[in-house]
């Protein structure tokens, strides 16, 4: 079979200076292979330790076949640092051990577990912007942070760490930030102070802290319906139940992939609507009257959700590690091979969505695209368990938001992406809450390299290769 096509090495660091290129803008560099390229790619030309594969027919094979590719996360976490980590959880996990923990966790995302949380998602909300101040500027990206971290504890874990949401929400994000995987980690794993490997070690211990110490006070008390409660009822054949250890595993996954992904969306929704001000003002007028809780229900509101994750998916891209030989688009693809799909490229397919750098919420009345054409929360047996609770989640914030305050960002604010294990807003993103019957005449546009992403203001500008 032919070689992956693929760019030259560079020209000084070779394929490591791609690596470090894909590492520093995952975006940008994975548009332009699949521009350049095809629909499959080698992180550079030959490549058989790193590929691209595009397209809805690649996501379908490389996403559904738990068995040939793994989840990346176990295989690309050095040693040392799986060795101080706790436990894990199901975005780490594969085949068997994946499926058994899955089970356990499924009934708290089920359609019937949902009506309790409503509530208390509702009241969270409330709280979060009883704080905010009419015309006073706040940090946008911290709100929703904090806001979704909330929710998540209280629904999942039955606590409510009001006190402690912003240093647990900083320990996420400085892991989140570090990454496992990052080139200053992996080529350099050195336990000394001042190093990235050093600082990651450190928030590691001290989140797996907090949510052990969240473990220990439900042992001694409490047995709400919630995910927790599930975990710690669970017993295997012989009657066992999950070790401390396991259980931080899970938790630390769930909370992670339960607020980050909700908050960056989150963001991202309230800043696309306040530089669309017709697609706004259609969500005004939607939301008027109901309470929070009924705006779970807003078509207007889930078609804005659906575009903002089309434009802007949390995950843009997705690693397997192949276990087993396969082929890919003709190309063999060995045992070992990360292979990377790529939701961000996926949802700008011009046949399936027209105009597709522009945010048209309107386009969800008769798009119907496939799970491999559209996949926000991913695919497969790793698909986000909690995708449910997070459209809920989202649809009540929105709903709690506006139908108090306009978000405007502050002028001359720029919004750009940062991408690590997720893509979210680059904060701080400031923004100014205006009564909805105060709204300003006139929005400034915002500028950083969301104008890459999104075709705002309808200059036709190349973005990315589109």
């Amino acid at each position: 079979m032919s070689p992956v096509p693929g760019p030259a090495p560079h020209r000084w660091t070779g394929r490591r200076g791609n690596a470090h290129a894909y590492a520093a803008d995952p975006v940008a560099y994975t548009a332009r292979l699949h521009h350049e390229f095809g629909p499959v790619s080698g992180l550079v030309h030959g490549d058989q330790r790193q590929v691209f594969v595009f397209g809805a027919e690649h996501n379908r094979a490389v996403l559904t076949d738990g068995d040939v590719f793994h989840t990346v996360l176990e295989y690309a976490i050095p040693a040392r640092i799986r060795r101080v980590r706790r436990g894990i959880g199901l975005l780490n996990m594969n085949g068997p051990d994946h499926r058994a923990a899955r089970h356990t966790v499924t009934p708290s995302f089920r359609p019937q577990a949902m009506g309790r949380h409503a509530e208390v998602i509702a009241r969270l909300a409330a709280d979060e912007v009883d704080s905010w101040i009419p015309g006073q500027a706040f940090d946008l990206t911290a709100s929703m942070r904090r806001l979704t971290l909330r929710i998540a504890c209280q629904c999942f874990f039955g606590v409510d760490i009001a006190r402690d949401a912003d240093s647990v929400g900083r320990m996420v994000q400085q892991m989140l930030a570090l990454r496992y995987f990052a080139s200053s980690i992996r080529y350099f794993p050195v336990d000394l102070p001042g190093t990235p490997y050093r600082r990651l070690l450190t928030v590691i211990r001290q989140l797996d802290d907090a949510l052990a110490s969240i473990v220990d006070a439900r042992r001694t008390g409490g047995d709400a319906p919630d995910l927790l409660q599930s975990l710690l009822a669970d017993r295997d054949e012989q009657g066992r139940g999950l070790s401390d250890d396991q259980l931080v595993g899970q938790l630390t996954t769930l909370l992670v992939a339960g607020h980050e992904t909700s908050s960056s969306t989150l963001s991202w929704a309230l800043i696309l609507l306040s530089q669309h001000r017709g697609d706004l003002a259609e969500v005004l007028d939607d939301i008027a009257g109901r309470t929070p809780e009924e705006c779970a229900g807003s078509t207007v509101l889930d078609r804005v959700l659906k575009e903002t994750l089309r434009l802007l998916p949390p995950g843009p891209n997705t690693s397997r590690i192949a276990v087993a030989p396969s082929v890919l688009g003709g190309h063999e693809i060995p045992a070992g091979c990360q292979v990377v799909t790529s939701k961000y490229a996926t949802h700008r397919n011009p046949a399936l969505f027209p105009e597709p750098l522009r945010f048209r919420p309107e386009r969800w009345a008769t798009a119907t695209p496939t799970r491999y054409e559209y996949l926000p929360y991913g695919a497969g047996p790793h698909v986000c368990i909690g995708a449910a609770f997070a459209d809920l989640e989202m649809k009540i914030v929105l709903g709690a938001i506006l139908s108090r305050h306009v978000l405007v960002p502050v002028p001359g604010t720029p919004v750009s992406r940062e991408v690590g294990l997720l893509m979210s807003p680059k904060g701080p993103v400031p923004v100014v809450p205006y009564p909805r019957s105060a709204l300003p005449s006139r929005v400034d546009p915002v500028g950083g390299d969301l104008n890459e992403m999104v075709d705002l203001y309808g200059d036709e500008r190349w973005r990315l290769g589109w």
